[in-house]
């Protein structure tokens, strides 16, 4: 594997609001403690206009208001096309939304304000905007994982005026994590993903480790390698 050369990723990270500097240490962190950069060389993306898309082979949408980040998106262009990104067929590349992330690339929402949610769509969910109340209401809890290949021993999920995933309505999204509350006689699906899709109702980039972001690399280098 050593003499393998090393596969160039473009990684965007939406720079909106939000944690978006907090993304991009994770994935430093990521191509280290994974040893990645053995097989990486890795350039980040900070995306603001539609322009910054092209020829990008992930991007992270990072956590924010939902609502104003969708009328940002819609005001300059940018939610088309990345639309076209995720979706064309010319190019296999993987995109993350994390916390608002989440609302912003669910099909159907719960709880919107008045005239809608401007978003992008893509993974076949219904979510609820503010499932875990207000900013009083954030928490941090123990995860269970379903069968992430990295290790995740330990994980925990990072909660901040968080939605959560309320019913799956097609067969191909598949759950990656839930949370037990003591409020809730079944766990909570707080992190999905559908084809080149994935989304997390908690925060990554604002633990110590850096499994999810090592996941998310590994999505996007498996894709552009059988690209």
């Amino acid at each position: 594997m050593g003499d393998k050369e090393a596969v160039t990723l473009r990684i965007g990270v939406l720079a909106l609001q939000g944690g978006f500097f907090e993304h991009e240490a994770s994935l430093m962190k990521a191509l280290k403690y994974h040893q990645f950069e053995k097989l990486i060389e890795m350039e980040v993306v900070e995306v603001r206009d539609p322009e910054n898309v092209a020829d990008l082979d992930g991007l992270i949408l990072p956590g924010g208001e939902s609502t104003t980040m969708g009328l940002f998106l819609r005001s300059n262009g940018l939610d088309v096309r990345i639309r076209e990104w995720i979706h064309s067929p010319e190019r296999k590349a993987i995109a993350w939304g994390t916390c608002a992330g989440l609302i912003l690339m669910s099909n159907s929402l719960e709880g919107q304000k008045g005239g809608g949610q401007d978003k992008l769509g893509g993974i076949d969910v219904t979510t609820s905007r503010n499932f875990f109340g207000r900013q009083l209401n954030s928490f941090e809890a123990p995860l269970n994982l379903k069968s992430l290949p990295v290790d995740q021993a330990g994980c925990h999920g990072v909660f901040i005026r968080a939605p959560a995933v309320m019913t799956i309505n097609s067969p191909d999204v598949a759950v990656l994590a839930t949370v037990d509350l003591p409020t809730s006689d079944k766990p909570v699906i707080v992190a999905v993903s559908q084809n080149n899709m994935m989304a997390t109702a908690f925060h990554p980039e604002l633990t110590e480790d850096p499994g999810w972001h090592a996941y998310f690399l590994q999505k996007v280098l498996n894709a552009k390698s059988s690209s």
